[in-house]
C-alpha cells in the first residue's frame, strides 16, 4: 500500500466515524475472541512428591479469574496465579488416593468462561537405587537408563517433551581427508544390531557435490566401527553410497527397509544451478547394490520421481521435503513446497512402482519442510509423527525452530507443535533436516544438520537432542545440579561439585518433564557413571 493510498484509508475511516456519531449509521464492535482451556489432559500426581502441572487457556480477553468449579484438587495441592492466560497446580499430595477428578474453570474480563474436567491419579512414587557401572570423564557423574519410554501420544498431544542437546556439539563431524568438509541429513535406520545411519555432504571431498554416505553405530558413542572418546566427536569413516551423477547434488535423504531386507531412498537432487529441486528414487535389495549398481552408485536422470496428476510438481522447487514411508502395504511420498515455493504445502502421493506416484491430496498446510515421519501404535490408535523444520539465514532474525505434527491416518495431519527451538549464538543456531532415532516403539531421540555462522554455511555437522527422562539432583547443601546435556539416547551428565562426590536427593520424571516417576538418596562419585534403576 502506498502513502496516498494510506492517507485516503484514513480519510474514509475519519468521515466513517463522523456519520456514525452523528445517526446516519452505526458501529458494531467484533466480538470478543472466544475461550477455551488447551490442556486436555494433566500428569499424575506421587505420594510425597512435588506435583506441578501448568494449565494454559486461550482465547479470551485478560484478565482470567481461574477457579475449581466441581470436585477438589488432590490434597496437599493448591491452585496458583493470577490473572494471565495459564494457573498452576503445585504442591505435594499427602494421601493416597486412587485418582481424584475435578474441573477448573476460567472466566476472562467479559464473563465469558470455559471448563475443562481433569482426572489426576494419585500414585505412591518408586524408589531410586544406583549402581556403579564404568567410568566417566574427569569431574563429571554419568547416570545412565533414562531413555525415553514407549511412544506416549499424552505426551506429544500436550507438548510436554524433555529434550536434552548432547554433550558433544557436534555428535559428528565430516572426515578431515579433503578440502570440503561439511555433513548434514542425517537419517537413522533401525537395525538389530543399532542403527544404520545415512548422511549427506561433503565428507571429506574434493568437489563441494552433495553425495549420500552411510555409517553403522551400535549406540550413538561410536561410528564406523571407531571408538568414540567423550567429549570429542567421533569421525563417522562413511562410505559413499550415492554419487551425484548427473546432478549437481545429491542430499536430504529418507530411507525405509521392509520385511525382505531391501533398502528404498528417497532424496532431494539437483541438475543444475538454474534448475529445480526434485525428489529422486534409490532401492537396494541389500544395502550393497543400488539400481542395480554396486554402491556408489551414479545417480541418473531416469531416477527422478514423476507425478503426472500434479499439475504444481514441474514449475515448483521441491528442496529437502521429501519423505517416504512405506505405509498399509503401499508407497507414500509426502513432498513439501516450502518457503522457496511460495506455496506453503506439504503433499502426500501414493505409488505401487517408484518413481511414479500419483498425489491423493494436501496432508499439511505449512511453510515448512516434512523431513520424517514415523509410525507407532499406542492407545488403541495408530499414530504418524511428522518432523518439520524451515530453512533461516542470518537475515532473518528469528532462531530456528523444528516442529511435529500427530496424524491418526497419515493423510490429514494436525496443526503443528514446536519440537524446540535452537538458541542463537550456538554451535547448532542454523539447523535442518531434524529426523527421529527410534528404537521399537521407542522415539529416543533427534539427529540435525547445523552450523554456527548461516544456512549456505560448508561447515555443517551433525548434532542430537535426547528424549530422556527429566533428572532433578539436589545436593546436601540444597543446590541443584543440573545435567550438563545427554551422551547418547540413554545417559545424562552432570558436573561434580568440589569435593567430587555429589551427595543428597534424586527425583525422575518421565520423558514429558513432569510426570513424576521415583526419588531417592544418591552418593555418587567424579568420574564414575551409574545405571539408574526404578523399583
Amino acid at each position: 500500500m502506498t502513502k496516498s493510498q494510506a492517507g485516503i484509508l484514513v480519510g474514509m475511516l475519519a468521515m466513517a466515524s463522523t456519520f456514525a456519531g452523528c445517526g446516519s449509521g452505526s458501529y458494531s464492535p467484533p466480538p470478543p475472541p472466544s475461550i477455551a482451556i488447551a490442556t486436555s489432559a494433566l500428569a499424575n500426581g506421587a505420594v510425597g512428591f512435588a506435583y506441578s502441572q501448568t494449565i494454559q487457556a486461550q482465547g479470551g480477553v485478560a484478565p482470567f479469574t481461574w477457579s475449581v468449579s466441581t470436585g477438589s484438587l488432590p490434597s496437599g495441592t493448591t491452585l496458583g496465579g493470577g490473572t494471565n492466560n495459564s494457573v498452576t497446580i503445585a504442591g505435594t499430595p499427602d494421601v493416597v488416593e486412587n485418582s481424584v477428578t475435578f474441573t477448573i474453570q476460567v472466566t476472562d474480563t467479559n464473563k465469558q468462561t470455559a471448563n475443562q474436567m481433569y482426572l489426576v491419579n494419585i500414585i505412591t512414587p518408586r524408589t531410586v537405587t544406583t549402581q556403579e557401572v564404568g567410568q566417566a570423564p574427569a569431574g563429571t557423574i554419568e547416570i545412565q537408563g533414562l531413555s525415553a519410554d514407549v511412544f506416549n501420544p499424552a505426551y506429544w498431544r500436550r507438548n510436554a517433551l524433555n529434550w536434552v542437546p548432547d554433550v558433544r556439539a557436534p555428535m559428528l563431524s565430516a572426515q578431515a581427508t579433503g578440502p570440503y568438509q561439511n555433513i548434514y541429513s542425517p537419517w537413522p535406520l533401525e537395525q538389530n544390531s543399532g542403527w544404520l545411519l545415512f548422511y549427506g555432504g561433503w565428507d571429506g571431498t574434493d568437489t563441494p557435490n552433495d553425495r549420500v554416505y552411510k555409517t553403522t553405530t551400535a549406540d550413538f558413542y561410536s561410528f564406523g566401527g571407531a571408538a568414540g572418546t567423550p567429549p570429542a566427536p567421533a569421525m563417522p569413516n562413511g562410505q559413499l553410497v550415492i554419487d551425484h551423477g548427473v546432478f549437481t547434488h545429491v542430499n536430504n535423504m529418507s530411507v525405509q527397509q521392509l520385511a525382505d531386507g531391501s533398502l528404498h531412498m528417497i532424496c532431494t537432487t539437483l541438475v543444475d544451478n538454474n534448475s529445480l529441486d526434485k525428489p529422486t528414487y534409490f532401492s537396494s535389495p541389500d544395502a550393497v547394490t543400488w539400481n542395480g549398481t554396486p554402491e556408489p552408485y551414479e545417480a541418473q536422470l531416469s531416477d527422478v520421481v514423476s507425478i503426472p496428476n500434479d499439475p504444481t510438481y514441474i514449475g515448483y522447487d521441491f528442496n529437502g521435503g521429501n519423505v517416504l514411508l512405506w505405509d498399509a502395504n503401499t508407497w507414500v511420498l509426502y513432498y513439501s513446497v516450502g518457503v522457496y515455493g511460495a506455496i506453503g504445502q506439504v503433499y502426500r502421493a501414493t505409488g505401487n512402482a517408484p518413481p511414479v506416484f500419483q498425489q491423493t491430496g494436501i496432508a499439511l498446510k505449512t511453510p515448512h519442510y516434512a523431513n520424517d515421519v514415523k509410525v507407532f501404535e499406542a492407545s488403541g490408535k495408530t499414530w504418524y509423527l511428522m518432523s518439520l523444520y524451515v530453512e533461516r539465514t542470518q537475515t532473518d532474525p528469528s532462531p530456528v525452530t523444528f516442529s511435529y505434527s500427530l496424524s491418526n491416518d497419515g493423510k490429514q495431519f494436525q496443526p503443528e507443535q514446536m519440537l524446540f527451538a535452537l538458541p542463537q549464538g550456538a554451535p547448532d543456531s542454523f539447523g535442518v533436516t531434524p529426523a527421529f532415532v527410534t528404537r521399537a516403539g521407542h522415539v529416543l531421540g533427534v539427529l540435525y544438520g547445523a552450523n554456527a555462522q548461516d544456512l549456505l554455511s560448508a561447515t555443517d555437522a551433525i548434532f542430537a537432542r535426547w528424549l530422556q527422562k527429566k533428572v532433578e539432583v539436589v545436593d546436601s547443601t540444597g543446590n541443584t545440579v543440573s545435567a550438563q546435556g545427554g551422551y547418547g539416547p540413554d545417559r545424562q551428565w552432570f558436573a561434580a561439585n568440589g569435593s567430587g562426590a555429589l551427595v543428597g536427593t534424586i527425583r525422575v520424571f518421565a520423558e514429558d518433564g513432569v510426570t513424576p516417576l521415583a526419588t531417592g538418596s544418591i552418593d555418587l562419585s567424579s568420574g564414575k557413571a551409574y545405571a539408574l534403576t526404578l523399583q
